[in-house]
């Protein structure tokens, strides 16, 4: 069975449509998110600006704040800073990767942990240690709301994610243990990663390696979550031999129309839970 992605996307954008009209007919303004992008990495360009086009498609609002490849440190820090204090601002998100010269984790430490949306600021990631979840990563989060939308059991499933970053492997090893799963992280350094896969239930790859999780690596029974993100030969493949274990495993995303498409969504959504909670409001 493929894990759609596009579809539970639609289903959350359909509710962001709804609470988003609510918002606006209820405080005069649109929920608005603003992304900071520093340098010219065309990747993030075009990812910024789809979540721009995505934010005005659903009733909400945005702006992409492109500062220079030579900013220094404090700039963007200033930037942050002026972003976090206006009202109108509801979300705030640093593109990546950063140029080399500017420091990720003094730049992320002054986003507003209100105004986070990707779980980027350090605070937030403590707080997901303590089982609050309010501002977790996306892209875990589209993870565990695939398996959630399917109505696929998590509690005592032997979980096994393959990455140990703090974007994805470790807040997803919080997200899967707040309910009750067995986690095991593998990472470049693990040996006999097929020894530890072929025991799990649920499989969460994130490896950035085309084709990396093999249909000899995997139980029939298992579930396969394809994080990963890669082009070959100008196609966009994931980390998991989709082909070959489509017809083996009960469950896989697929790459593209997988976790990626969920992930934009709930950055969006984050953005509107955001407003409403510095409106006084629940979403």
């Amino acid at each position: 069975m493929i894990l759609d992605g596009k579809l539970v996307a639609k289903k959350i954008e359909a509710g962001i449509r709804e609470r988003a009209k609510e918002f606006y007919d209820n405080f005069g303004m649109k929920a608005s998110l603003h992304t900071i992008l520093v340098g010219n990495d065309e990747a993030s360009k075009i990812y910024a600006r789809s979540k721009l086009n995505s934010l005005k498609n659903l009733g909400m609002d945005g702006e992409i704040h492109h500062m220079d490849e030579n900013s220094k440190e404090e700039d963007v820090i200033n930037k942050l800073k002026e972003l976090s204090s206006k009202k109108d601002v509801h979300g705030i998100m640093v593109e990546m990767p950063l140029p080399k010269h500017l420091k990720k984790e003094k730049i992320l430490l002054n986003i507003d942990p209100e105004k986070d949306v990707d779980g980027q600021n350090p605070s937030n990631l403590g707080l997901l240690m303590l089982g609050i979840e309010d501002h977790a990563p996306s892209t875990p989060r589209a993870v565990i709301r695939i398996l959630e939308e399917y109505n696929v059991p998590i509690a005592s499933k032997k979980v096994c994610i393959i990455n140990r970053t703090p974007v994805v492997g470790k807040p997803l090893a919080m997200l899967f243990l707040n309910r009750d799963a067995t986690v095991t992280i593998c990472h470049s350094k693990t040996l006999n990663i097929e020894k530890i896969t072929l025991e799990s239930d649920i499989i969460v790859v994130a490896v950035g390696r085309p084709n990396f999780l093999k249909e000899e690596m995997v139980k029939a029974e298992s579930i396969v979550l394809d994080v990963g993100i890669n082009s070959v030969n100008g196609k966009i493949v994931g980390d998991a031999d989709f082909n070959s274990l489509v017809n083996k495993v009960a469950m896989i995303t697929p790459v593209p129309g997988g976790v990626g498409s969920v992930t934009t969504s709930l950055i969006i959504e984050q953005t509107l839970k955001n407003a409403f909670r510095q409106m006084g409001k629940i979403y």
